[in-house]
């Protein structure tokens, strides 16, 4: 089984299937670190079957499930309508997070993809003095959300944005880009023994190359698909849409 797939075109062209039982979708995730569940019948797995393989479902404040759509007033950019940049979970929540499923309740016609870069995909395409960058920094972050993340007892996470992808042994890819710059977003990040203005520096050139055809998939959203990501080896963001435009995906995490 080829698990060092290094061009994200062709991982999104495979990283597909049904989502009537039996489905393939555990090896297909295992590949390539994501996987869209199809829906192709009356009788598809629900999202918390495609889950429970993976691990036990993790329990916020909220519960353990959240709708993700527009909510006004909301001071979390995850109810609201704009762009999110290229992050990854698992550092930025106060319970380890491994796996995020999402299904789709409703789609907007254009606006709102769920944008994935592959790891493996983005260091054999990073220019080589940014990878050496990456793997002598560290990055702290912390949550602009009272009340919503679990308080981290031990103070803000500070993280090597270099990693060991535990699938592959390879490289993997462990960041929150805080760029461009949004005092609203619900963190910040800034790289330990830089100024705002070097870190942000550097974030746009990692969005830079995390965001080329050969790293990032941008997948539309269809009313019944269901999308899995692996934190520990794709990075994830999401495109800005209308504020009139529906979009309503359920979600559940699982560590």
């Amino acid at each position: 089984m080829d698990l060092t797939t290094t061009d994200m075109r062709r991982s999104a062209a495979d990283a597909r299937c049904g989502r009537s039982a039996p489905s393939p979708y555990l090896e297909k995730l295992r590949r390539h670190g994501f996987v869209v569940l199809e829906p192709d019948g009356p009788d598809g797995l629900s999202l918390e079957d495609i889950m429970a393989p993976l691990g036990t479902a993790v329990s916020y404040r909220f519960g353990t499930q959240l709708v993700q759509e527009q909510r006004p007033g909301t001071d979390n950019s995850q109810f609201r309508t704009g762009a999110i940049p290229m992050h990854v979970d698992a550092i930025l929540n106060a319970h380890p997070v491994r796996y995020i499923g999402l299904e789709c309740l409703e789609a907007p016609d254009e606006g709102g993809e769920t944008l994935i870069a592959g790891s493996s995909a983005f260091f054999a395409t990073a220019p080589a003095e940014l990878v050496e960058t990456l793997r002598g920094i560290r990055i702290e972050y912390w949550s602009r959300v009272s009340g919503f993340y679990v308080e981290r007892p031990g103070g803000n996470p500070v993280v090597a944005p270099v990693q060991v992808d535990p699938v592959t042994g390879g490289d993997t890819l462990q960041i929150g880009l805080d760029y461009p710059e949004d005092p609203e977003r619900n963190y910040g990040a800034a790289v330990v023994g830089r100024t705002k203005e070097q870190s942000l520096e550097l974030f746009a050139l990692v969005d830079r190359w995390l965001t080329v055809p050969e790293v990032m998939y941008a997948h539309r959203w269809r009313v019944g698909q269901v999308l899995v990501m692996d934190n520990q080896r794709v990075v994830h963001g999401r495109a800005a849409y209308c504020v009139d435009a529906p979009r309503k995906l359920r979600r559940i995490s699982v560590g």
